[in-house]
């Protein structure tokens, strides 16, 4: 196998094997229908998929929820456990039918989308397509260089790879039930306004295709927004694309955080998932957290050692840790993204907010949520 069919059968997900003279066209199509078939299961489920590719390679597959980032969920997380409806009563919809898929709240004009601080300038020749009526799309029904908002994407379709961004809603990821060796590393980018773009490595790998082949299809996910970008676009256009993405402009600051949080679960790619219920650990990372307090300032990063992923975007953190914090009722409600080394190190909260870090901190974060460690 070469080194490019390689990067294409990570960069698509899919686990497939060539069986025409060229299978880049078949494996960019199967793998675009299986993407989106994760999201759009993440979207209702709410829990952590982790699939194994033909290469061994794992991968991360859901990327949203069925809660809303910022707003406890824990009345609707108690309620689903309990008991299904008695014969008596009347459920407000069928008990097996899917959930209302979330949407993003979006302001739509002819030059621009924006969801709560994000910004996605449409280029010429593009176009905004909203999708809140709920009518199923097909990619042979996208018209290509489209930003679909709110989209009924179904997998599927025979046609050809086409320019597109989706825009999907954002949530925490759970770790619950997922096994503790299956974990991804974060790339944050610093888009221009100052807030951050985070990256799987596996996404990053996708983003990094456009180097060798003629298509990129990649993740990226805004959490301070809420949202989530799907992207789909010809190599020669990725820069282009990647530079009409920006934000509102924030002021540096110390981190937001929940005021509580029961249980996290801190996730790197470099060590196995640690989930600790050890609700007193827990508060002292938040008072840890709470007391950084060197916010990073506008232009000190990304740093000059930072990697670059393409002629536009360079990674300020790469393999960054991320901690997910918890409400009671267990579902995630915010995520901070700390760096694995300590050259360069910093932190972002998704709730906003990016300090700079002590030397080792994100190992004292790891003792201090290791069970036993405090006792």
């Amino acid at each position: 196998m070469t080194e490019r069919i390689r990067s294409l059968l990570d960069a698509a997900v899919a686990d497939t094997r060539p069986r025409v003279a060229d299978p880049v066209p078949e494996i960019l199509r199967r793998g675009r229908a299986n993407r989106r078939r994760h999201l759009a299961t993440a979207g209702a489920a709410g829990t952590v998929a982790v699939a194994l590719l033909a290469t061994g390679a794992l991968v991360a597959a859901n990327r949203t929820g069925t809660g809303t980032p910022a707003a406890n969920p824990s009345a609707s997380a108690d309620a689903a456990r309990t008991s299904p409806p008695l014969p008596s009563e009347r459920p407000t919809r069928d008990v097996g039918a899917p959930p209302e898929p979330r949407k993003v709240a979006a302001t739509v004009t002819d030059s621009e989308v924006r969801i709560n601080g994000l910004i996605l300038k449409i280029r010429s020749g593009w176009r905004a397509v909203r999708g809140d009526s709920g009518k199923p799309v097909t990619d042979c029904e996208v018209t290509p260089g489209s930003i679909l908002v709110n989209a009924n994407w179904i997998p599927g379709g025979t046609c050809d790879a086409r320019a597109q961004i989706q825009v999907r809603p954002w949530q925490p990821r759970s770790y619950r039930g997922a096994p503790t060796r299956f974990s991804e590393g974060v790339s944050e980018v610093i888009l221009p306004g100052g807030q951050p773009a985070w990256l799987t490595d596996n996404d990053v790998n996708n983003l990094r295709v456009s180097e060798r082949s003629t298509w990129a299809a990649f993740n990226v996910d805004l959490p301070w927004a809420g949202a989530g970008l799907v992207v789909e676009t010809p190599a020669a256009e990725l820069d282009t694309l990647l530079g009409s993405v920006s934000s509102e402009a924030v002021p540096s600051g110390r981190l937001v955080l929940p005021d509580s949080a029961p249980t996290a679960s801190l996730a790197g790619a470099k060590q196995d998932r640690l989930d600790s219920t050890d609700a007193s650990a827990v508060a002292k990372v938040l008072d840890r957290l709470r007391g950084l307090d060197r916010a990073v300032n506008d232009g000190e990063l990304p740093c000059a050692s930072a990697q670059q992923l393409s002629p536009l975007w360079k990674a300020a953190g790469r393999d960054m840790a991320t901690l997910t914090l918890t409400y009671p009722s267990e579902m995630p409600q915010a995520v901070i993204a700390i760096s694995s080394t300590d050259d360069c190190a910093f932190a972002t909260s998704s709730m906003g907010g990016r300090v700079w870090l002590p030397a080792g901190f994100l190992a004292e974060v790891r003792a201090l949520l290791t069970p036993g460690a405090g006792k």
